[in-house]
């Protein structure tokens, strides 16, 4: 009887999920923002933090870490591993990479007691409306995680984030997640974890989670969106929908602001027609 029940309630998850109506659904969008990256003069709407390459590739954005591709080359041989806790783990490497090739940022990706840098983070200088829609396509170029898109992003006084007076940032989580930012964050291209995160900064608190369509096809072309209406995110893979969330957090729903591409260092992908919309009635 018990796993009837179970079996049931999962069933009547699933429809309630394939069932939902996205946020998306009977409003009208009104470009803002949009970029196909097919020269390198499309490359002047964006701006790098940490040691990222950013690159066009046969009509493609390229995106990756200046170390990655030590990395890659050891964790295809099984030298390295991307969980931290283990004696393989990739940052104890990077570690000595960095404290060559970046020895005036060395000291600040190491202010705590284990080495965290040599990520990137790659805004786009839009400031998207209060209600909006982002999309883009999206393939990793690797099977190693991991992908994230930032939004709502802007000063803890509503700054733009590219604001000289904010702190400096150099692709270090915790200054996007810890410090003067404000911004939701989704991490998806997880394979072992199986799952996309929502986070909301600062702060970083998980918020909401849903399946990782990504990695059913992890070396596949996919379409990424996320749609965000008054207090109400959605993140959709392929037109399928992850999750929907409405922000009750303590502090109020984040809402116009900039978006951003952050990729870990193992972590390398091929994006194109980005997209920002104006979300209306």
């Amino acid at each position: 009887m018990i796993k009837y029940f179970l079996f049931l309630c999962a069933i009547l998850i699933s429809y309630s999920s394939i069932a939902q109506k996205s946020l998306e659904s009977g409003k009208q969008k009104h470009l803002l923002y949009e970029c196909d990256f097919n020269s390198k003069a499309t490359l002047n709407d964006w701006v790098m933090e940490g040691p990222g390459i950013a690159k066009i590739n046969k009509g493609r954005l390229e995106l990756y870490s200046r170390y990655h591709k030590k990395v890659y080359r050891k964790m295809k041989k099984g030298d390295l591993v991307f969980e931290e806790g283990t004696e393989k783990w990739y940052q104890y490497y990077v570690d000595g990479l960095a404290k060559k090739a970046e020895p005036k940022l060395y000291p600040i990706y190491k202010q705590t007691k284990e080495f965290r840098g040599g990520h990137l983070v790659f805004w786009n200088k839009t400031m998207s409306s209060e209600n909006y829609v982002i999309e883009f396509d999206f393939q990793s170029a690797v099977p190693y995680p991991l992908h994230m898109i930032l939004f709502s992003a802007k000063g803890s006084k509503g700054e733009d984030v590219l604001d000289p007076c904010l702190k400096p940032r150099c692709g270090l989580a915790n200054q996007y997640t810890r410090s003067d930012l404000y911004n939701y964050r989704i991490s998806f291209l997880a394979p072992k974890r199986g799952t996309v995160n929502m986070r909301k900064c600062p702060g970083r608190r998980l918020v909401a989670s849903g399946e990782d369509f990504s990695i059913g096809n992890i070396m596949g072309r996919h379409h990424i969106k996320v749609i965000k209406w008054m207090d109400q995110i959605e993140f959709q893979i392929d037109d399928k929908m992850v999750f929907q969330y409405k922000d009750t957090e303590t502090d109020a729903p984040l809402s116009a602001g900039q978006t951003a591409i952050r990729l870990m260092v193992p972590a390398r992908g091929y994006y194109d027609n980005y997209q920002i919309f104006e979300l209306k009635e």
